[in-house]
């Protein structure tokens, strides 16, 4: 899981904290830099493809459609007013150990390649796993390149195995390989002796260890998904078996089909359907056209038969929702953006039950902005711990985050007031514009 997102000088953000934990709500007016936090977790997610950093910020093609929609604005509007780079640092747990790993961009010119500046991978914020600026024992030449240091010696004040790496993506995916690729040849090359030194054991050892933590944390920023649900795309019907939901809402029957397969989980969504609408809805069917495609129909238990295509777009995104929460192939993380959009705000508490309820019992993560007052009112105690202010105070360029839960008085408040009539009256806004700088980080 994350635990916390760092950014520095990363679009309108110069420096902040954001803690996470098993849903997280992120609140704030148009344009403090709601779906700028989007931007920073999918620059994280695209690090774990491989790409360079060009393709991650810019975008990729592959046989002429787009592979990776990059970061909105480019690496001209990547760096916060202007600067010359931006970090992202990203706190996981979870793993064989916690992690911490930080990146620092350079965006160049106009006419320059984004290349890292910096990189490191730690556990626990103190092991070393690589870095390239470990207490300045790593002396970086030109642009193109970038030399990481590993432990040695169990002690990270010494100077350890030195690596070469391409400046221009992300260490974290090139030594992952590189470093098992070494690994097994040392081990290969051992083999053949009748002993080894310590220190070539241990350098062997140093090698595995970076290569398992990189690869490991790669693997866990892989599993991440965004979802910009269209109605539109949820209505065409899908071949049986193509059951992992595409992030516009693709492949919903067929995922849905896939569920049903569960009597319990089927006879859960059901009764979902039944409360989130007027539609006394009993049964799912899965009707097939010429060419094996699916689509799925609501079934009354008069009769009455409602097809996805006329569905409301509040009801397929609801049952998309259960598609990427419940279907065979979950992510372990989740960023919605306007979570409550096409939900009547009386039932958005169904929405929340079923979504807190899945961060339980599956460990899934969720990051979701709001708008809506009854949203907010609906959270349980344990996800207001979590839920988050994003703000800019009047005329200042950077945008800020603050834990509700860190403004003063705010448990003492929320004894008697409702969160969600605190945000509709603009107390939260007035708070932490009250805290000024305080409320930038803790």
């Amino acid at each position: 899981m994350f635990r916390q997102l760092d950014l520095k000088n990363f679009k309108n953000f110069r420096d902040v904290t954001l803690k996470l934990g098993g849903l997280t709500v992120l609140v704030g007016t148009n344009a403090a830099g709601k779906s700028n936090l989007r931007d920073a977790f999918r620059f994280v997610h695209g690090m774990s493809h491989g790409f360079s950093l060009a393709e991650i910020i810019g975008g990729k093609w592959a046989e002429g459609s787009p592979q990776w929609k990059g970061i909105r604005g480019g690496t001209k509007e990547a760096a916060f007013c202007g600067n010359s780079d931006f970090t992202v640092s990203t706190s996981l747990s979870g793993l064989p150990a916690d992690c911490w790993h930080s990146i620092t961009v350079d965006v160049g010119t106009g006419k320059e390649t984004p290349v890292v500046s910096k990189e490191s991978l730690r556990a626990d914020k103190t092991t070393m796993c690589y870095s390239t600026h470990l207490e300045g024992q790593v002396e970086q030449k030109g642009r193109n390149f970038r030399f990481v240091r590993l432990p040695r010696g169990g002690n990270n004040r010494k100077e350890g195995k030195k690596l070469q790496f391409s400046a221009s993506q992300p260490i974290l995916t090139q030594i992952s390989e590189l470093a098992f690729h070494q690994y097994l040849t040392a081990q290969a090359a051992a083999g053949t002796q009748n002993s080894e030194s310590d220190a070539t054991a241990y350098s062997r050892l140093s090698l595995a260890n970076t290569a398992l933590q990189s690869m490991v944390v790669q693997l866990s920023l892989k599993a991440m998904r965004f979802l910009d649900l269209v109605p539109d795309a949820m209505r065409l019907p899908s071949l049986p078996g193509q059951d992992n939901l595409g992030d516009r809402g693709e492949n919903l029957s067929s995922v849905l089909l896939a569920i049903c397969g569960d009597k319990t989980k089927k006879a859960a969504i059901l009764e979902w359907v039944r409360q989130l609408t007027p539609l006394d809805v009993h049964d799912f069917d899965f009707v097939s056209d010429q060419t094996g495609k699916i689509l799925v129909t609501l079934v009354e238990s008069g009769g009455q038969r409602t097809s996805a295509y006329s569905a409301s777009d509040g009801t397929l995104r609801f049952l998309a929702m259960i598609a990427a929460l419940f279907g065979p192939k979950p992510a372990k993380f989740y960023f919605f953006e306007e979570i409550d959009n096409g939900i009547h705000p009386t039932r958005l508490h169904l929405l929340l039950q079923l979504i807190e309820q899945r961060v339980k019992d599956a460990g899934i993560q969720v990051v979701a902005t709001t708008h809506s007052p009854q949203l907010l009112g609906f959270l349980s105690k344990e996800s207001r711990e979590f839920a988050s202010v994003v703000y800019r105070l009047e005329g200042e360029k950077e945008g800020r985050i603050c834990r509700i839960m860190d403004i003063p008085d705010a448990k003492k408040v929320l004894e008697s007031q409702n969160l969600g009539r605190l945000h509709e009256s603009g107390w939260l806004e007035n708070a932490v514009a009250f805290m000024g700088t305080k409320g930038n980080k803790e």
